[in-house]
């Protein structure tokens, strides 16, 4: 006779147990995909994280050269009106110089220009290949004379330099049109001749054409074949980067051409 009882508790042990497996195995089941997306999502985190310190590094180095490009062009820029300065204190026009400079951009960058209709293309040999370039112009500078020396017994000044100091007899120590930020003093020095006693001798400092500052003095006696000098410290005013000139003047006229120099960045 089978145990009822016995039989029945091994049939619910065994259905605990099959229940249990299909359990276990439908929890598998299911943790793997969400194992999948897991990995998925901890990989885009990381790629995000690498796109964002990729972009960052270039992000920095465009500022950087971006920085440098702007910086260069600054430069050039003062370089062209320190040159323009020079050329026009040794005599140049000035129309002429954004003439040239409008003319040497033209020739850069060349337009391509269809002749006029009423102008018939030269004629060529067969088969030779006709050329397309259109014509340069030819930048032929104006021959420049300087002013003359004044003569006689006018005032005048000659040999007007920049520097960084003077000597015992006035004069300039060095030839110097280039200085800092950091220079202590920046001076300019020239020798007069036919400067009466009572005169006023001024000296205006500009930059980019406007005055910054200007001194004058009135001289007691005669000068004659002396050095005479002007200068400005940081206490007249700050030594701004860019192209600067100075001007020497006697009773409110100038005496000489504005002495270009240039303050450049340390």
């Amino acid at each position: 006779m089978i145990n009822m009882f016995s039989w029945s508790r091994r049939r619910v042990i065994g259905l605990l147990l099959t229940a249990g497996v299909a359990i276990s195995l439908s929890a598998c089941r299911s943790s793997d995909p969400q194992q999948t997306a897991t990995a998925f999502y901890d990989e885009a985190l990381s790629n995000i994280e690498s796109l964002r310190t990729t972009a960052t590094v270039v992000r920095a180095r465009i500022q950087t050269t971006l920085d440098h490009a702007g910086t260069r062009v600054v430069q050039a820029e003062a370089a062209g009106t320190f040159l323009a300065s020079n050329l026009i204190s040794l005599g140049t026009d000035a129309a002429y110089i954004v003439e040239g400079l409008a003319q040497v951009n033209e020739i850069a960058a060349p337009a391509r220009q269809t002749p006029p209709a009423s102008q018939a293309a030269p004629s060529s040999p067969a088969g030779s290949p006709q050329s397309t370039q259109s014509p340069r112009t030819i930048v032929t500078p104006p021959v420049v004379t300087p002013p003359p020396s004044p003569t006689g017994s006018g005032p005048r000044l000659e040999n007007i330099t920049m520097a960084s100091g003077v000597n015992e007899f006035d004069c300039a120590i060095d030839i110097n049109p280039r200085f800092t930020p950091a220079s202590t003093a920046i001076y300019v020095v020239g020798r007069a001749y036919g400067i009466p006693a009572g005169a006023t001798i001024s000296s205006s400092w500009q930059r980019s054409g406007t005055e910054i500052v200007s001194f004058s003095f009135h001289r007691e006696h005669d000068i004659n074949d002396n050095c005479i000098w002007f200068f400005i410290d940081q206490t007249d005013t700050s030594f701004t980067v860019g192209s600067w000139s100075v001007e020497i003047r006697v009773d409110g006229e100038p005496v000489a051409a504005p002495v270009a120099f240039q303050i450049v960045a340390n």
